[in-house]
């Protein structure tokens, strides 16, 4: 089955649409002379007669000269033959015989011959021997209203639609050059529309290859030239999504076979003491369940991430004192601060109560925590303050350790970012808490911000919206 791409249903409507047009014009061209020129004609010829049977009945019976001499005259002035007919025949109903008229057509019909005697001008079309003629009769009265002759204005049909045939070849040469035009203009108006998509058509079968590099050039300012940005914002955002997957999947399997690689030199080196006899070094066996706990944790963080990236992940959302739920979280791990030689401070406003899903925002204050414990100075402190502003609630996390580059801040929530991966992955950190975070306080439509200089320790804000209850 044969198929029409849209360039050449394109064609095919602007061919058929000029042509329709055109064909519509030249038959309304026709119609409107016929109806308007054709008939403006008949009335001028009908008017003349009505002129020269005034003049005839103004005339004295026996002095009919002026009306003769008016008679020349008009012929002179209109396209046509006008005559002053006398004879028997005419009087009893046949058309003069210098119009070469078929014998058939020579004659007035019965009705025609009614309306002549009743001295009504009759207005006739005849078939000649080679062409038809439009004819006019004006009857002419005696004193006893008896026809005794008439006036006789006749033209050839064609001398009629003379005028318009030279109209007609101007109307044909300006329809060709008006479709010539049109076929241009929309020639243009058809590349401008199409080549853009055919373009994006063409670089979609390179991206559906996951080759993401070609890229529509935008030369239009408007709605086409929108989809063509839009276009080449997909393929870009496609391309950095590709990239990411493959860094994950790098990531991943990188992080996976650091840990899967002592699991297994550890169960080798006790496998060679059990077969020795030598009793088991319970050194080892501690490291594998160290190596095997941060590989559970890593695989767990991948799934709640998967589902929080996803949007119909659920959310039990209620009123939370929030200045509650961060004491709380403080107390589980003031323990685990002072193994660290560290102190938790607080700095709380307990009128704020946020709508959001308890153990989720505890995930995001345990995480923060332990990342400001983790890199904090030790001998520090580590600083929790809440406050209100406006219709939020913000959130600071401060540790007062080494901090980081300011053009390291935005990477912070990135998959598996580290600064220095040796020292946080001896550190125990998974790579995805900060993601992790991220997401669930966008989910609850809030924000998480970044504050740190070397030396000067990291402060983390997460900003959220009020209850409003």
């Amino acid at each position: 089955m044969m198929t029409w791409n849209l360039k050449q249903k394109t064609w095919i409507f602007i061919i058929l649409f000029t042509i329709i047009t055109m064909f519509t014009i030249v038959l309304l061209t026709n119609y409107l002379y016929e109806q308007f020129y054709i008939e403006n004609q008949v009335n001028q010829l009908k008017a003349r007669g009505d002129s020269l049977e005034e003049v005839y009945y103004e005339e004295e019976e026996n002095n009919k000269e002026e009306f003769h001499r008016f008679i020349v005259f008009m012929s002179r002035c209109a396209a046509a033959q006008i005559v002053y007919d006398d004879s028997v025949e005419v009087i009893n109903g046949t058309i003069p015989s210098d119009i070469p008229l078929l014998d058939e057509e020579s004659r007035l019909t019965e009705e025609e011959m009614i309306k002549f005697e009743e001295d009504e001008t009759l207005i006739l079309t005849r078939s000649g021997i080679d062409k038809d003629y439009l004819i006019i009769m004006n009857p002419l009265l005696n004193d006893d209203d008896v026809v005794e002759s008439a006036i006789v204005i006749s033209t050839p049909v064609t001398a009629a639609f003379a005028p318009f045939q030279s109209l007609r070849g101007i109307l044909f040469v300006g329809l060709a050059i008006a479709f010539l035009v049109i076929v241009f203009v929309l020639n243009k108006v058809a590349n401008y529309v199409i080549k853009p998509i055919e373009k994006m058509i063409y670089a979609s079968k390179f991206m559906s290859k996951g080759d993401f590099s070609k890229k529509i050039d935008v030369e239009n300012n408007d709605e086409i030239g929108e989809l063509a940005t839009s276009f080449n914002y997909m393929s870009t955002s496609l391309a950095e999504a590709d990239m990411k997957k493959q860094e994950f999947l790098g990531n991943v399997s990188h992080e996976l076979r650091t840990p899967l690689s002592y699991l297994k030199g550890y169960s080798e080196v006790l496998l060679e003491q059990k077969e020795n006899g030598e009793p088991l070094d319970t050194k080892y066996i501690e490291k594998i369940h160290s190596e095997g706990s941060r590989m559970e944790n890593l695989v767990h963080d991948l799934l709640d991430l998967a589902r929080l990236e996803g949007d119909k992940y659920p959310m039990t959302l209620a009123p939370i004192p929030f200045a509650q739920l961060v004491e709380d979280v403080v107390e589980r791990m003031s323990l685990e601060a002072k193994k660290r030689g560290m102190e938790i401070r607080l700095d709380l406003n307990n009128d704020t109560i946020i709508n959001g899903d308890e153990k989720r925002m505890e995930q995001v204050v345990i995480n923060l925590v332990e990342n400001a414990i983790r890199y904090g100075k030790h001998g520090e402190y580590v600083d929790l303050m809440m406050d209100i502003k406006e219709d939020k609630a913000i959130l600071k996390v401060i540790d007062y350790g080494e901090g980081l580059p300011k053009d390291a801040l935005d990477k912070l929530t990135e998959r598996f970012y580290r600064l220095d991966r040796s020292r946080s992955r001896s550190s125990g950190g998974t790579g995805l808490g900060l993601t992790i975070v991220k997401e669930i306080v966008k989910k609850h439509n809030g924000s998480l911000t970044f504050e740190s200089e070397v030396g000067k320790g990291m402060i983390v804000s997460v900003i959220l919206p009020l209850f409003e209850g």
